[in-house]
């Protein structure tokens, strides 16, 4: 009889711990599920909430061994199954587009030539890694996707349809692209598309109305926040006219869940302001004006674990960086972390551009004195 006691007050103190965990609020529209995240994150029993990260590999293009590659405006980052490095050129007058580096950052080779022919490139827009470890690049100039080996060697080429930009391949033989209108019938604004294997389009994916931004009518000296990112079997897309919202679909475009959350708003900083205001007196036609806040969100990136790493504009502790929210698989908000600033931010607030993968993070950014430096973490989670 004591035995049973004590085994029903053990149950009683386990679901009296099991208590403080809040509960995860979820509605449904038109029967998708929405995860509805408020301003501090969940704490989910089992699942880890804090991360340490720790600097591991730094790549300085300043330093000499780097500074005779070539590289002036790197911008894209991404890894391959064996942490290999590989960076992507965005000065438009390079003699190559794509440079590998080991896991240790020893520079290794560089690829994608510029070129008109087989395997050559004009610039490229954006760069991925497939399951496969095949490296895909958009080549918007010349209107292909080219596909590379992780040793630079060609594999073969796609032509893409005129009028389609940042083209992704996907998993299931089809095409993700951002279009313009194609008719005078359409609003005028990006448009997120699935395109068949023969670059049919199969179904438009999210909109991000700018009927009004066009010229001769009062805009935001800001670039559009719409921004999306290609995981695994699964497409994500925030669109700031929605507010601090990401969408889910799978590879067909059947949307899985929206995820949501609260968020504090950040004034438009003065610096931009001051340039966004010289830019309007230079060029009175476009009537620029400054915001009096930045949006929700800039753009995220996904690891190999499925979390959803979201860069706000909010400035971490002492100004190491931007907060970044995190949302496990389920889109549940489960931790704040402070990943450094990267990319370029100014008054077009351009959509900075982060990666993860086997547990690292990879941080390009431009240190003061206009170099750029590549640094790579290690993400311990617990």
């Amino acid at each position: 009889m004591k035995r049973l006691i004590s085994l029903f007050a053990v149950i009683i103190s386990l679901i009296a711990c099991g208590s403080k965990s809040p509960r995860v609020e979820k509605v449904y529209e038109d029967g998708v599920e929405v995860i509805l995240n408020h301003l501090e994150p969940y704490n989910v029993l089992g699942r880890p909430s804090t991360c340490a990260v720790i600097e591991d590999v730094r790549i300085d293009l300043e330093k000499h061994e780097y500074a005779d590659l070539g590289l002036k405006e790197p911008d894209v980052v991404e890894a391959d199954s064996k942490d290999n490095i590989f960076i992507v050129e965005k000065f438009p007058d390079s003699e190559y587009f794509i440079y590998k580096f080991g896991a240790d950052g020893r520079f290794i080779m560089k690829f994608g030539r510029k070129g008109q022919g087989p395997g050559e490139v004009q610039g490229i827009w954006d760069l991925m890694l497939d399951k496969s470890d095949r490296i895909l690049v958009s080549n918007p100039r010349v209107n292909k996707v080219v596909e590379f080996d992780t040793e630079g060697r060609f594999i073969k080429e796609i032509k893409v349809r005129a009028g389609l930009m940042e083209v992704l391949p996907l998993a299931n033989g089809n095409y993700l692209a951002r279009r313009y209108p194609k008719k005078d019938s359409e609003t005028y604004g990006m448009y997120l598309s699935l395109f068949t294997p023969d670059f049919e389009e199969a179904k438009t994916i999210d909109f991000y109305d700018m009927s009004d931004l066009t010229p001769g009518r009062n805009q935001p000296g800001i670039i559009v926040p719409f921004y999306w990112r290609v995981a695994g079997d699964r497409i994500y897309v925030g669109n700031g006219r929605r507010g601090y919202e990401i969408r889910v679909y799978d590879l067909n475009g059947n949307l899985l869940r929206k995820i949501r959350k609260d968020y504090n708003p950040v004034a438009y900083p003065e610096e931009f302001r001051i340039q966004t205001e010289k830019i309007a007196a230079a060029q009175p036609n476009l009537n620029l004006f400054a915001l009096k806040d930045m949006p929700p969100f800039n753009s995220f990136f996904i690891d190999e674990a499925g979390r959803l790493f979201v860069m706000t504009y909010e400035q971490g502790e002492n100004g190491n960086g931007f907060i970044h929210d995190v949302f496990d698989s389920d889109g549940i908000f489960i931790a704040r972390i402070a990943l450094g600033s990267y990319g370029i931010l100014g008054r077009a607030l351009n959509r900075l551009r982060a990666t993860a993968a086997n547990g690292r993070f990879y941080r390009l950014f431009f240190k003061e004195n206009g170099y750029p430096e590549l640094i790579v973490y290690r993400m311990l989670w617990k």
